[in-house]
């Protein structure tokens, strides 16, 4: 298999828009319109010029009929053209653009996605010293020529910075909307006012051949309406933060005509702006508007084909007998999944073939599934190496946040149209070859949820932070029963806290202790005895959030319910007998007039006529208690009564949107970080009574050590003035508030009237660190909770803990990679960290997967720390909003591209 593109002129017409490239189609550009007749007019506003000019290169790859002929043509007179080829590059017979040993071909594309607007070109690596221009078939002449010379631009800036070691960071400016680069620190350090992408520096090319022709000014502006050149000033300014103050409208636009200015000929950019016509610029926005609006409405529908295409290749994969040996296997089913798939540029496999690159992955990434959210970081900051749309070609408001939903369309409609084939299932364990036994040429082997093999030859782990981090009981226990829920195992402590683990017959385990349940229970055995694992206590939840205190509580009366032996007990857990037991109380908790029993708790739904279980999972008949087989119900009513299992357990972050709450629910959140500030967010409105809860944390010695708050918003060192006067009657209270002040205290989570740090959501929350030691259920299908003091109980319909996430729990990357030596991959020896790699470096961690505590521990125990401070200090070199999010789109994406476009995993089209 050969890793390098053959450098020849490539004369044919690709059969698909897919595999898209490492840098993305700039904004709007013409010159001459001879290719083709434009198609029937969209539904958008305006003439048939504005609509053109409107979409420029970014949306116009569909205006006229295929013509691979004519755009093969109009190529070559743009690679023929004086000056529209970067400085030192040349174009030899066969069409073939060259700088040393880096060759780029430029070829015809056949579009055909179902949205509504493509880019006219893409680019991609494939290889180390190779790329390709792709141009659509159905783009005008005019658009093919500005298209041909922003991406060759582009690409040329991406040599030119890998042939100085000088990569810098920085995502597109060029855009509409907010503006969050302006004296942003860069690496190497730049002078100008706004730091530019390669990207960008492919629109300011465009725009520059559109600003040397008197007969293509409206197409000019509509590229300058798309660099954010002329943006108009917004309805409302942004919300602005101390350290983080963001430009919109006219500032904005002049901080990005102050960088542009200087790389065109003088004056041609002032003439253009100062000419604009307000009559033209309004049409222009319209149209961009609605064309926007119109990608976002038919995105829907090409995300759903892909999904169907998924579930197919999953029903394939499930049937066969054996799984077979993968090229590449991507460990995750996220945008930094996504961005691994695009920027590896992998060829579509032959009919019924295994495709040479398939992700694996249970479901979509979490960022990307939070419906209708504000996500911390605007769409700018966002951008997808390998993408054809942006972030920004979705934003419903550029000025704003990017939403999830929108983000999750840029990534949903990448992946499809690159044709990315991710089988439907979760990964437990990633293992290095060593067994002669295993098939010829697999080199790692990956156990599969259902317990099947999958092997690969080369693995990318792109698998997030990792699961929810669970809470854990308090260390000192004693009188104190745990129950796995799925097992019916339970540990039980005696008076002076020893440990018995007993099986769901009762008897004690000596042998054999399932790992699982000695994952949920924090032991394992020694010489026949449980052991408690260290800096561990057992979970107060099982994965799926089900308490696991074996007891269900009658509020009225204070008696519980062990649901396995049903014995009783008090709330101080002195055993109660029966025969003193009210029948009231006793039918409760489950005990019918017969002497029966049934699990209390169980749930109706009057819209399918059965009443569900959340603590077995038991679907019963509402009007009969039959009992009823899930498998045998239809899929949207088991899909109804799965909703209504998972609304009656206790919930992690990122499973709750606005909408999963009811007016008037008992809420409480668990957790002080922004994860928490965002579930706080989802849950308040509707009447609801919140509750936010979060460790407590030492008082800041200074004032100065704790941060100002935004104008006018909340004052976290007024609080901090109230925490050190012990004459203050607020003076506890304050220093509770304090502890909520961490990484989450922002500009976004402070927005007025949406964050949870606005004073219209913080004043009504109460805020507490007393913090639950038991969880159980209630017959009133709520939750009880206990705090520090057993007698300081408490009852809630619904509980999100939000409190991390942790990669070394079962599912998360430093679980899978359990016993794998990793080793830092730098971006030049001795540069900056860019992901993780195996000896034989077959393996690698990308993304946020590869920047926890636990995965890095795997490289050295005694390296973690100081790789850490490498992490936070690439981290600061970021825009306000991802400054400080290791996670964080704007950080992870352009180190996975460049991985890609430099080690050799980029992958030949000619494999």
């Amino acid at each position: 298999m050969s890793m390098r593109r053959p450098v020849r002129f490539s004369i044919l017409t690709v059969s698909v828009w897919c595999c898209l490239g490492s840098v993305l189609a700039p904004p709007a550009v013409a010159v001459t319109r001879s290719l083709a007749p434009a198609l029937a007019p969209g539904t958008c506003p305006g003439t048939p010029q504005v609509r053109h000019a409107a979409a420029g290169i970014d949306f116009g790859g569909k205006e006229s009929t295929a013509d691979p002929d004519g755009t093969r043509g109009a190529i070559a007179r743009a690679l023929r053209e004086s000056g529209l080829l970067p400085s030192g590059w040349s174009v030899d017979a066969a069409g073939r653009v060259t700088r040393g040993d880096f060759a780029i071909d430029v070829e015809p594309v056949s579009v055909r996605s179902g949205l509504s607007y493509a880019p006219v070109a893409t680019a991609r690596f494939t290889g180390a010293d190779s790329a390709v221009v792709q141009v659509s078939d159905r783009a005008r002449a005019d658009f093919v020529r500005l298209a041909v010379a922003a991406k060759l631009a582009e690409l040329d800036r991406i040599v030119t910075e890998r042939e100085a070691k000088a990569r810098r960071d920085v995502t597109s400016a060029l855009v509409e909307g907010l503006l969050t680069t302006k004296n942003m620190r860069t690496k190497p350090p730049g002078t100008e006012p706004v730091p530019l992408s390669p990207r960008d520096l492919g629109k300011v090319k465009a725009l520059g051949l559109l600003t040397g022709s008197s007969d293509a000014k409206l197409d000019a502006l509509g590229a300058a309406v798309a660099m954010g050149l002329l943006d108009p000033d917004p309805a409302s300014p942004p919300h602005l933060f101390p350290g983080n103050e963001p430009l919109a409208g006219r500032a904005a636009s002049a901080a990005r005509a102050d960088t542009v200015r200087g790389l065109l000929p003088t004056g041609s950019l002032d003439g253009l702006l100062d000419g604009a016509s307000q009559e033209d610029l309004q049409q222009l926005r319209a149209v961009r508007g609605c064309q926007r609006d119109t990608l976002r409405d038919s995105a829907t529908g090409v995300i759903a084909a892909r999904a169907r295409a998924d579930k197919a290749l999953t029903d394939k994969l499930d049937a066969a007998r054996t799984l077979p040996v993968v090229n590449r296997v991507i460990v995750g089913g996220g945008w930094a999944a996504t961005v691994d798939y695009l920027t590896l540029n992998p060829p579509a496999a032959p009919g019924g073939k295994v495709p040479p690159v398939l992700a694996v992955a249970a479901g979509p990434g979490m960022v990307t599934n939070l419906g209708d959210f504000r996500l911390t970081q605007p769409p700018m900051d966002m951008e997808l190496p390998g993408a054809p749309f942006q972030p920004t070609d979705f934003a419903r408001d550029p000025v704003d946040f990017s939403y999830s939903t929108d983000f999750g369309k840029a990534v949903g409609t990448a992946a499809a149209l690159a044709g990315m084939p991710t089988y439907r299932t979760a990964i437990t364990k990633v293992e290095q070859r060593g067994d002669a036994k295993w098939p010829d040429g697999a080199a790692y082997r990956l156990t599969l949820s259902s317990g099947r093999l999958l092997y690969a030859r080369t693995v990318d782990v792109a698998t997030g932070l990792g699961p929810a981090r669970i809470p854990d009981a308090p260390r000192k226990l004693t009188d104190r029963t745990f129950f796995d829920p799925q097992t019916h195992y339970r540990l039980v402590f005696d008076h002076d806290g020893a440990p018995t683990v007993l099986d769901r017959d009762g008897n004690r385990v000596t042998d054999g202790l399932p790992d699982q349940v000695g994952w949920l229970f924090g032991v394992k055995l020694e010489n026949g005895r449980p052991v408690r694992l260290p800096d561990r206590s057992p979970f107060l939840l099982d994965r799926s959030g089900r308490p696991t205190d074996p007891c269900v509580v009658d509020p009225q009366s204070g008696v519980c319910v062990d649901q396995d032996t049903r014995l009783l007990f008090d709330q101080d857990g002195r055993q109660v007998d029966r025969d003193t037991v009210d029948p009231d109380t006793l039918s409760r908790l489950g005990f019918t007039p017969d002497g029966g029993f049934r699990s209390p708790g169980s749930i109706a739904d009057p819209d399918t006529g059965y009443s569900v279980n959340p603590i077995t999972g038991e679907i019963i008949r509402t009007a009969t208690g039959e009992p009823v087989t899930p498998d045998l119900l239809p899929a949207e009513t088991a899909e109804q009564l799965a909703a209504l299992i998972r609304r009656h357990r206790v919930n992690y972050g990122g499973d709750n949107t606005s909408a999963s709450y009811d007016p008037g629910d008992r809420v409480l959140v668990v957790g002080g970080g922004a994860g928490g500030a965002s579930e706080v967010e989802q849950a308040t409105g509707g009447r609801r009574q919140v509750t936010w809860g979060a460790k407590d944390r030492p008082l800041a010695a200074s004032e100065s050590d704790v941060p100002q708050g935004p104008k006018d918003g909340l004052d976290p060192r007024g609080l901090w003035r109230i925490a050190k006067d012990p004459a203050d009657p607020r003076q506890e209270q304050a220093k509770v508030d304090l502890s909520f002040l961490g990484d989450g205290f922002n500009r976004r989570n402070t927005l007025p009237g949406v964050g949870a740090f606005s004073l219209e959501v913080w004043e009504p929350v109460t805020r507490t660190n007393d913090l639950p030691t038991r969880i159980r259920y209630t017959v009133l299908d709520q939750f009880q909770t206990t705090g520090t003091d057993p007698a300081d109980r408490a009852l809630y319909d619904r509980i999100v803990y939000t409190i991390g996430q942790e990669a070394a729990d079962p599912g998360g990357a430093a679980a899978l990679l359990s016993g794998v030596s990793l080793f830092p991959i730098p971006d030049q020896p001795g540069g900056e960290l860019n992901g993780l790699t195996d000896a034989d470096r077959g393996l690698r961690v990308l993304g946020a997967a590869g920047v926890t505590r636990s995965v890095l521990a795997l490289t050295s125990p005694d390296g973690v720390d100081s790789l850490l401070a490498q992490i936070r200090e690439q981290g600061r070199a970021l825009p306000p909003d991802a400054r400080g999010i290791t996670p964080s789109i704007r950080y992870h994406a352009r180190r996975i591209a460049e991985l890609n476009r430099t080690t050799g995993a980029v992958m030949s089209r000619q494999m």
